[in-house]
């Protein structure tokens, strides 16, 4: 992997080095702890006194957990994370390890004002936990001498003897796609550095903003978000909820009621969605019903928000009967779509978004799917111009849909949902869990696909094509788990596709054309028989 992972002990200038060399690089910073208060909601120094040391323990341990999948990253480690062997293993398996070594009267030196380190109380702190930590940082790929040199001549040093593969950049010209619906016109800005411009397209300054996140994502990119709305004299107020499907509920948008009516929000104010599928379809559920409807700005950080969940203005959480029966629609005022952030994601997240570029692609357009089927490697290597032409694809896809239909009333946007009733079905029957969005989607539009043939649909040669191009991509194209005929129609029968007891289904006819067909019931349920 293309990341650089940075240890040491406190003082030696993990934060500032590994900034410096994201800088030089282009590799993006993160930081185990500032990823740990952001889940917490407290300092290192308040998790130590209120709870312990131990528990401090276990969230740097469930951080690496998380981490663990990034690329493209520069990860600034806490000082103590290497104390546990598992924790040193990983590192070892996610990338190189520097150590940023330092001696005792330096750490005195560089932390002698510094009142919040809580393993600092006692006078003779520094030379016992040196003498404790002995060895633990033996592990590490590089060692680096700290004490007599700058954070950017340490991030030169290491960038020498480190022969890291830099993430490719381009000079693309971000694109922009309009978007207007009969209840908003907004912009969708695609392109690297897309944050950056945050404050050129920003419509209608606010006073205040939410940022709406998780706390890896926060970790990667608040401040980044942060400092161009600051710069523009806004203030902000971010809301970190965990992170995955199963906290999409309406337990979690409640809380972040709580935040924000406790901060006086009212419909003048912005809330933004900063993260992939969950994070912007609870941003949008919040700005839609908070007073009736506040400001929307989505910035979609994985590729699967980015041609799909983030666009098109459907919000809403799930209920134990199903997925996304609570929401509605609501356009936001501006999406940013950074295709920088692609570069950091896990491969199987990446993978997981390409689902859904696969479905746009099958139900609207067969050049778009021949790229998908010619372009594999360039894809799957992140080529950042590649990228921008396929996402900014998808997205024109998407809103000319939208556009034609947007609260899905006359069948077109329906299309959309190519792949997703059954797919949905998988992915309550792993309790949301286990299978990502994408992988169940893709599963879905195979056996949708399957069940068009049936109906003089799609021939089986467009078939195979659509398994092949699913499994080149390294997405599953069978459920390996049980479907029992009772879990089917008990989520299928709350589907919102299912009208006077029939079920409105997208059918592919060809590669690049779908028309909405009526499905009896039992035929349907006939069919998840026979599969």
């Amino acid at each position: 992997m293309n990341n650089i992972f940075l240890i040491g002990f406190m003082g030696s200038g993990k934060d500032s080095v590994g900034r410096e060399i994201a800088r030089q690089s282009g590799l993006t910073f993160i930081s185990s702890d500032t990823m740990i208060e952001l889940s917490q909601g407290q300092t290192i120094s308040d998790i130590f006194s209120r709870k312990s040391e131990a528990y401090f323990r276990r969230l740097e341990k469930r951080a690496l957990q998380s981490i663990k999948g990034l690329q493209n990253v520069v990860l600034a480690t806490g000082g103590g994370l290497v104390i546990d062997e598992k924790n040193r293993r990983l590192l070892s398996r996610m990338g190189t390890v520097i150590h940023l070594a330092v001696d005792s009267d330096t750490v005195k030196q560089r932390l002698h004002n510094d009142r919040s380190r809580p393993l600092l109380k006692e006078w003779n702190a520094v030379e016992r936990l040196l003498s404790e930590r002995q060895g633990i940082y033996d592990f590490a790929d590089v060692v680096v001498e700290t004490s007599s040199k700058t954070p950017g001549q340490i991030a030169e040093t290491i960038l020498s003897k480190v022969k890291i593969k830099e993430p490719q950049k381009t000079a693309s010209t971000p694109e922009t796609i309009n978007v207007k619906t009969p209840t908003a016109a907004y912009k969708v800005v695609v392109g690297e550095y897309a944050v950056a411009q945050l404050a050129e397209f920003l419509p209608l300054k606010p006073k205040r903003c939410a940022i709406i996140s998780n706390p890896l994502v926060a970790a990667l990119y608040l401040d980044m978000v942060t400092d161009q709305l600051n710069k523009d004299g806004i203030e902000t107020v971010p809301v970190i909820i965990p992170d995955g499907e199963q906290y999409k509920t309406l337990k979690t948008v409640s809380k972040i009621y709580d935040v924000l009516l406790k901060h006086h929000f009212d419909r003048s104010d912005l809330v933004i969605g900063l993260g992939g599928g969950v994070i912007t379809d609870i941003a949008g559920f919040v700005a839609a019903t908070l007073k009736r409807g506040c400001r929307l700005i989505q910035i979609p950080t994985t590729l699967l928000a980015q041609v799909d969940a983030g666009i098109g203005g459907k919000t809403g959480v799930n209920h134990s009967q199903g997925k996304n029966l609570i929401g509605s629609f609501y356009q936001p005022d501006l999406v940013l779509a950074d295709i920088n952030f692609l570069q950091t994601l896990p491969e199987r997240e990446f993978r997981n978004a390409l689902a859904e570029v696969i479905k746009i692609a099958m139900i609207r357009d067969k050049k778009y799917f021949e790229i998908l089927e010619t372009r594999r490697d360039q894809i799957l290597a992140r080529n950042p111009q590649l990228l921008q032409k396929i996402v900014t694809r998808a997205i024109r896809l998407k809103r000319d849909i939208v556009q034609a239909d947007e609260r899905e009333l006359n069948d077109q946007r329906a299309l959309l949902n190519f792949g997703h009733t059954i797919g949905h079905v998988f992915e309550a029957a792993c309790r949301y869990r286990g299978l990502k969005h994408g992988e169940a989607v893709a599963i879905g539009m195979v056996w949708e696909a399957r069940f068009a043939g049936q109906l003089s649909g799609i021939g089986e040669s467009n078939i195979r094509r659509l398994v092949s191009l699913i499994d080149g991509y390294g997405l599953p194209v069978e459920f390996r788990g049980k479907l029992p005929a009772d879990l089917v129609q008990r989520y299928i029968i709350q589907d919102k596709k299912v009208r006077n007891g029939k079920l409105n289904l997208p059918v592919v006819s060809a590669i690049g054309e779908c028309h909405i067909k009526e499905i009896e019931w039992e035929q349907f349920l006939s069919f998840m028989d026979q599969i």
